[in-house]
């Protein structure tokens, strides 16, 4: 048996702030009591969790391991206690690593020189010398290093490459939003595949993708590979009884997903990104301006669904008139033809013009940041 299956872990879900509670969610429906923080949610638990988190998890950017927290207020002495971790369990025979160093309110204030020190005693307990790599290089390991009020808090990111890429989604188009995003849009709505859900602004497929994978119950990391897979305890027998477990949760998605673009190029793009995804045959995808979209009967037997979306707004919106009258436009769309469905979208913040164009109730659930935009995550409150 692996003794490493006996060993708890502090463990660290990162998301992007102001999706805490989406995630801690995720996580208690996984059984798993967290403590929120800016920026994620901290827990405890074995290899089992750790794998478990990184398959299952949809709105997490990565899953750090705590592997040491102690005060450090000198840096002669840094070396001598970076040493003392046991890098070859993560680290493996890896020749190059990423590392993050930050420092606040310390001391030591220079992230170069501290992230120097960690390297040297990285190299000292391993008897090898490693090359710093760069962060677009995303198959070497990473390695966090914070130091906060004089307490160095050392971390091991578990994931490997940002758990927004699924494996599942290769073809995008121009500003996507990320799938982790997307998910959290879709959860935080209360979306669990039992109504219909329509994009109809869909670019490459992220949101109508992610839908079918809640409503099919798919984890959305089965397709990927993770950095623990590098470790030297990893298990390999124990990550195959997970993903062996994960197919009994698996059910047929019921209510239609569709995806609507009038972008040619982003319908061929999504096209090709369901077959990659295996869910051709569960999403709906339509080549039409949502403004002229005319549903039959058939598609939509519901009276009730959700339209989830990331609408068009640009980065000039002040400059942009033809963009309000676009808002106008829509709001009249879904009053007329989806009036009792529930609307889930994003706005920029900075621009309220936008949502006192729409002319509806909404509810801000939470803000974040999108490509660089902060924007409002809003219902519809029908």
């Amino acid at each position: 048996m692996n003794q490493d299956l006996k060993t708890n872990y502090r463990i660290f879900a990162v998301c992007v702030p102001g999706l805490e509670d989406v995630l801690e969610s995720e996580l208690s429906h996984l059984g798993i009591m967290g403590k929120k923080t800016a920026g994620g949610v901290e827990f405890k638990g074995d290899l089992l969790t750790i794998y478990s988190v990184n398959l299952w998890l949809r709105t997490a950017a990565r899953i750090l391991v705590r592997i040491g927290s102690f005060y450090l207020k000198d840096l002669k002495k840094a070396v001598e206690r970076f040493e003392r971790y046991p890098w070859e369990i993560y680290l493996g025979k890896a020749k190059r690593i990423r590392i993050r160093a930050s420092c606040h309110k310390s001391r030591i204030y220079h992230s170069k020189a501290i992230s120097e020190r960690l390297l040297k005693g990285i190299e000292k307990r391993l008897g090898r010398q490693m090359v710093l790599s760069s962060e677009d290089n995303e198959t070497s390991p990473l390695v966090f290093i914070r130091l906060f009020k004089d307490r160095c808090i050392l971390s091991v990111d578990s994931s490997g490459r940002h758990l927004h890429k699924r494996g599942i989604k290769p073809f995008s188009v121009t500003a996507p939003l990320r799938e982790n995003l997307a998910a959290a849009m879709l959860l935080a709505s209360g979306y669990d595949g039992s109504l219909p859900l329509m994009d109809p602004f869909c670019g490459s497929a992220t949101i109508p993708i992610e839908a079918a994978l809640i409503a099919a119950r798919i984890p959305p990391g089965l397709k990927r590979r993770f950095g623990f897979m590098e470790w030297s305890n990893f298990d390999k027998s124990l990550w195959s009884e997970i993903l062996i477990r994960s197919e009994q949760f698996k059910r047929p998605i019921k209510s239609p997903i569709v995806g609507i673009d009038k972008s040619e190029g982003a319908i061929n793009a999504a096209i090709q990104n369901l077959k990659k995804a295996g869910l051709q045959d569960d999403i709906g995808l339509f080549h039409s301006d949502f403004l002229d979209f005319k549903a039959s009967p058939s598609l939509f037997s519901s009276k009730k669904g959700y339209i989830v979306t990331n609408p068009p707004y640009g980065k000039r919106v002040k400059e942009n008139y033809g963009l309000l009258e676009f808002y106008s436009r829509l709001s009249q769309k879904i009053k007329n033809d989806f009036k009792t469905w529930e609307l889930v979208l994003i706005l920029p913040k900075e621009y309220p013009s936008l949502k006192k164009t729409l002319s509806m109730p909404f509810k801000r659930i939470t803000t974040f940041s999108n490509g660089g935009i902060k924007v409002e995550l809003l219902r519809n409150t029908i």
